[in-house]
């Protein structure tokens, strides 16, 4: 994309932070995403056609980054939660073991 420079390193960001959540980065995802943030508060409200269609590509990103780390987030507790009760058990047995 040939654009100006802020809209063209917003794109490459976007882009990295995509990369980051489908590999399950997410610390570098979200290191992308504060490196990006201020660059998207700069830009004034008037922009080009070509700026406003990746603005609008980087929005459906965004979204679909949001779906994806909401997901592993929901994987994340369930395994959380499956490893807290495999302890409790484990050692709810050694409490019984020790008889």
């Amino acid at each position: 994309m040939e654009f100006g420079a802020p809209i063209d390193r917003i794109w490459q960001i976007t882009k990295d932070i995509e990369q980051a959540a489908a590999v399950g980065e997410w610390e570098k995802a979200a290191e992308l995403a504060n490196e990006r943030s201020p660059l998207l508060m700069s830009l004034s409200a008037k922009q080009t056609g070509a700026a406003l269609e990746v603005l609008k590509q980087v929005h459906a990103v965004d979204t679909l980054v949001a779906a994806a780390a909401e997901s592993a987030q929901s994987t994340l507790s369930a395994e959380y939660r499956c490893a807290m009760q495999a302890t409790r058990n484990v050692n709810l047995y050694q409490r019984v073991a020790q008889f």
